[in-house]
């Protein structure tokens, strides 16, 4: 999967069906093709049920660690699935069903196993305690064909020097939509807001 502009990926927890429309309601108002939706306690399976029955919607499994955490998902509608590192089982579950399988790198090694089995697209996490800008630039020549998803203490401050490094293919992360704005009130301030990006 190529993650298209804008390479911005909205990563929540959606805990209801309520929010999950509103979620809905404001990334179809500012054209946000992904979403990725973090497998945490409070995670409604309806939701993502929802979610993934949206138009113009790719929607992606986060915070996966093992296959148990998928058996109960809408597995057909799911575009792709991250992992905080590799997880070989996962990887084998996501290529049976067809699902773009991201898994999580932080160091040369773990980037070598990754392309060992085929993987180019990778999230690099936790992005800025990892070495985050400048170790993406030092690993840009030894790694041209990789990809990174960068999420891990990217925010409003620092995210734009992310999207400018050709590695990356996307920034992820809850300062995108954060909680606070899942309202029914906060609609429009949501869209200004992922506007101003």
């Amino acid at each position: 999967m190529q993650f298209k502009p804008p390479v911005y990926l909205p990563t929540l927890t959606i805990s209801s069906i309520d929010e999950a429309r509103i979620v809905n309601k404001i990334i179809q108002s500012v054209g946000i093709p992904y979403i990725e939706v973090t497998l945490r306690s409070t995670v409604s399976i309806e939701a993502i049920d929802y979610i993934a029955d949206q138009t113009n919607i790719n929607l992606g499994i986060g915070t996966v660690l093992n296959t148990n955490q998928l058996l109960n998902l809408p597995i057909h509608k799911i575009k792709f699935v991250v992992s905080p590192g590799f997880n070989k089982d996962v990887a084998y579950f996501c290529k049976e069903n067809n699902i773009e399988y991201i898994p999580g790198v932080e160091t040369s090694s773990e980037i070598m196993k990754a392309q060992n089995y085929g993987f180019n697209v990778l999230k690099f996490f936790p992005a800025e305690l990892a070495g985050g800008i400048q170790k993406l630039k030092a690993l840009a020549s030894i790694f041209p064909k990789v990809s990174f998803m960068c999420t891990g203490g990217i925010n409003l401050e620092n995210y734009k020097k992310y999207i400018e490094l050709p590695n990356v293919c996307t920034v992820g992360g809850s300062f995108i939509l954060p909680k606070k704005l899942i309202k029914a009130d906060n609609v429009n301030v949501a869209i200004n807001h992922l506007n101003l990006l």
